[in-house]
């Protein structure tokens, strides 16, 4: 009786092997899948946070900051136009003009947007590639021009954590990315002149060569 039901056994044995062997690889495929939904669902997450926030830079930050504008304009200040240092105080030039643009305190509901806009992009709420194609440019800008009222409120020991720390670290993210983008327009620009030059350019052979 064993030996007919043995061979049976052995049969079933093996049977459920493949089937547990199919199961794992599904198993696993599906895992796999569901990672790479979730991947996909993130990022998409990140870049529609990041146009979020590029839009709320293009409306929220930049009318706040036109009311600076027009306040240190009527006060007859100018926009920083200086140096870009270690973001520290002592970085910034004494001549007098960062300490009255400092004093109007209007800057102050502009920073304040954009430091909270920045945070979205250094914690990776946000996708910082996506918003650096959005407004990369007119943030480093922004930045640049208010660099005085940043490193003012910076002493020296706020290098690696003070006010203003997101927008320093997302200004130190894009501005060396967008100055190669302007280096690399150069670069293109000056090999299509070289390309067009070399193509007009004649030259006079010697006697006998022609």
């Amino acid at each position: 009786m064993n030996s007919q039901i043995r061979p049976w056994l052995e049969l079933l044995y093996f049977a459920s092997s493949i089937i547990l062997a199919i199961s794992v690889v599904y198993g696993l495929k599906q895992i796999t899948l569901l990672k790479k939904d979730i991947r996909l669902r993130n990022e998409r997450a990140a870049k529609e946070k990041a146009i979020e926030y590029g839009r709320r830079y293009l409306r929220n930050y930049v009318d706040l900051h036109a009311v600076f504008v027009s306040a240190y304009e009527g006060a007859s200040l100018e926009p920083y136009a200086g140096p870009i240092g270690d973001f520290t105080s002592g970085s910034v030039p004494r001549d007098g003009m960062a300490t009255k643009r400092y004093m109007l305190q209007s800057w102050l509901p502009a920073m304040n947007e954009l430091e909270a806009l920045s945070a979205a992009f250094t914690t990776g709420v946000a996708d910082e590639e996506t918003g650096f194609r959005i407004f990369g440019r007119s943030f480093c800008g922004a930045v640049e021009n208010s660099y005085d009222l940043i490193a003012i409120s910076r002493s020296a020991d706020a290098l690696a954590q003070g006010y203003w720390s997101n927008i320093v670290e997302l200004y130190r993210l894009w501005s060396p990315r967008l100055e190669e983008a302007q280096l690399r327009r150069t670069k293109e620009s000056l090999e299509a002149r070289i390309a067009g030059i070399a193509a007009q350019g004649t030259r006079i052979r010697p006697i006998g060569t022609e």
